[in-house]
């Protein structure tokens, strides 16, 4: 098991490794780190997070070089590339974060206000990863950010600029877009930064059981047993009617529709940063020391019912709902209603809700999409093998009236090296020609 704190002048890299050419198991990679005076050569020890299904798998490298960095290179064989690096974050907005794995084709902006104002009601901040999203939903989240409740982030998707020789395409063999990587990333930007840090999907809601906060919940959890590294939270599936416009979005109205089911997936965790140091989708491979919480569970509110269109994905995958049977106090829920009024009221939300979509489109495609690759085999007794988990060849439709905010950068790679050539991508922006995409 590694030690947990990085140390003075540490690196960390976050990669993703072709595991079927190359043994990847504990490999070790070179590090050249230079300042203005000094240049020093490093080994940095890794450790995988992902299926084993999959070619490429996400890797977590660390070492430690010089003060005051100025220029970082990988070598192997005397050869070099420069690649960009990022400062961690020294101060966190609040002292609990939430990750939020990468969005794409993004229209549920229901979940997403449900999401922001229960995180901002216990006192979290949401990080959010972004690779495509509807362009008024884009605008809608911007202003959100702008007053305090989050941070966006790009997601990219993995292009190499040239390659001599030849190379599986890394979008379409790696584990859901690559989201343990999104994790990773939103893990070392905050580890020296935040208290707790929690990996949810927009649509996971946690709602504290005995306290006020998220930061005394936590707490509390960790009085039970201090030496665990992370908690983890299973996740019940959950279904609600969902209001068309914002105008007549009522956080009391989706609560008194909400419907439980006695189905509880694998869940997510909340960590101690200082003994995390990579993730999965769900935990760490190599968390030994994992306490799972019994009660409450997660609100996962993965079926959002239209009012008056179609509801393909519970005609897909049938599942039985009754009453709810979490816990949501009633002060919670009078607070966050009355947080959302003052945000709805906001002259640059009121005129964005008008462009907000109304009913779904991308939703039942994506699920269709995700159903056929890993749901149906994985949950639904459906025929079908396990491969890697993956939908990216998922058909996606473009429409004028909705157009999509995609993630962009400019990528490069660096000249032939044995046994790895590195790819890597800077400069990343909002691009709004590539259309909705993952």
């Amino acid at each position: 098991m590694w030690n947990f704190r990085l140390g003075e002048n540490a690196i960390a890299l976050n990669m993703v490794v072709d595991c079927k050419s190359h043994n990847v198991d504990n490999a070790t990679y070179s590090v050249m780190g230079s300042n203005d005076t000094h240049r020093e050569l490093s080994k940095a020890p890794s450790q995988i997070e992902g299926v084993p299904s999959c070619r490429y798998t996400t890797a977590m490298a660390r070492t430690n070089t010089v003060a005051n960095l100025t220029k970082l290179e990988m070598e192997s064989e005397g050869v070099t590339v420069e690649i960009p690096f990022k400062v961690a974050r020294y101060t966190s907005p609040k002292p609990v974060v939430i990750c939020i794995s990468p969005q794409f084709v993004a229209e549920q902006w229901q979940i997403f206000m449900m999401q922001v104002h229960v995180a901002h009601r216990f006192y979290a901040h949401l990080h959010i990863y972004l690779t495509s999203i509807i362009e008024s939903y884009f605008h809608l989240m911007r202003e959100y950010e702008r007053r305090g409740y989050l941070t966006i982030d790009f997601w990219l998707r993995m292009k190499f600029a040239k390659s001599e020789t030849p190379f599986f395409e890394p979008n379409g063999h790696v584990e859901w877009r690559n989201q343990a990587g999104a994790q990773i990333d939103c893990l070392l930007q905050y580890k020296e930064a935040a208290e707790y840090i929690a990996f949810f999907d927009m649509d996971d809601i946690l709602f504290p059981k005995n306290y006020q906060t998220y930061l005394e919940e936590f707490s509390a959890e960790w009085l039970v047993d201090p030496t665990s590294n992370s908690i983890y939270y299973g996740r019940r599936e959950h279904e609600f009617v969902k209001a068309e416009t914002l105008s007549e979005f009522n956080f009391k109205d989706l609560v008194s529709s909400l419907r439980s089911s006695p189905t509880v997936k694998r869940g997510k965790v909340v960590v101690r940063p200082d003994r995390y140091n990579s993730t999965w989708i769900h935990y760490s491979w190599h968390d030994l020391n994992r306490r799972e919480i019994l009660s409450p569970n997660l609100v996962h509110v993965q079926r959002p019912l239209q009012k008056n269109g179609s509801n393909k994905i519970t005609e897909t995958w049938k599942m039985e709902f009754g009453a709810f049977n979490e816990t949501i106090k009633q002060e919670d829920i009078e607070a966050i209603e009355e947080d959302m009024k003052l945000m709805k009221e906001l002259p640059n939300i009121s005129k964005i809700s008008q462009k907000l979509p109304k009913s779904d489109f991308y939703l039942p495609i994506v699920f269709d999409c995700y159903y056929k690759a890993f749901y149906g085999a994985a949950f639904d007794n459906k025929p079908g093998g396990f491969g890697c988990p993956n939908a990216d060849l998922c058909e996606l439709p473009q429409r004028e009236e909705y157009r999509c905010v995609h993630s962009d950068a400019n990528y490069f790679s660096g000249p032939h090296m044995e046994p790895l050539t590195f790819h890597f991508a800077n400069n990343s922006f909002w691009s709004w020609s590539i259309g909705c995409y993952q």
